[in-house]
């Protein structure tokens, strides 16, 4: 028998006592700083528990590594799923999970403008393509070891999950310029 560790659950936990004896400790000094810490690690176990569905405790089984590293296969993946049967429940789930990898890393993007304060776009946009590529190397990793199931190294995720992470930074420090600018008085 085995278990499926919730990171996200395990994880808030911690957090929330990280949380009180920082506040204990720190009163209200910096509190909007240290809020948008908070909500970065709490971001931080949601993708975690997305992107793993969980940790098996013992591992399970070891599964040989699985890679898709075609760039936008996902692409004609839909288009051949449409042409067979329309707008089918098959074709709808596979573009919501489509969606799903393009939003996962666009909070990301928002962090790194907001929390971390990176100004340079190479910059957030090479510390937003690592972290996808961790995620993925990750799971394929970990799911050679049994340590989470069914999941892949995937291309597509990796594209996506970049793109999305950068609208989100994007984004963000163009809401950031126009309010420094004060256009948002003016409008």
């Amino acid at each position: 028998m085995y278990y499926i560790i919730d990171v996200t659950a395990v994880g808030s936990v911690a957090l929330l006592l990280y949380t009180v004896i920082d506040f204990i400790r720190k009163g209200k000094v910096n509190l909007l700083n240290r809020f948008l810490f908070y909500s970065f690690i709490l971001y931080l176990l949601f993708v975690t528990q997305l992107t793993t569905g969980g940790i098996n405790i013992p591992p399970h089984r070891m599964m040989e590594p699985r890679m898709q590293l075609i760039p936008f296969y996902f692409i004609g993946d839909l288009y051949t799923m449409y042409q067979g049967h329309g707008l089918d429940w098959f074709f709808k789930n596979s573009l919501k999970l489509t969606s799903y990898n393009l939003l996962l890393l666009v909070p990301m993007g928002v962090y790194l403008s907001l929390l971390l304060k990176i100004r340079n776009s190479k910059h957030a946009l090479l510390i937003i393509f690592l972290s996808s590529l961790v995620i993925e190397t990750g799971q394929l990793a970990f799911s050679y070891l049994g340590i989470i199931e069914g999941r892949v190294f995937n291309v597509d995720d990796l594209i996506l999950n970049t793109t999305g992470g950068f609208i989100g930074y994007f984004l963000t420090n163009s809401l950031k310029r126009r309010k420094s600018k004060g256009e948002w008085r003016n409008a």
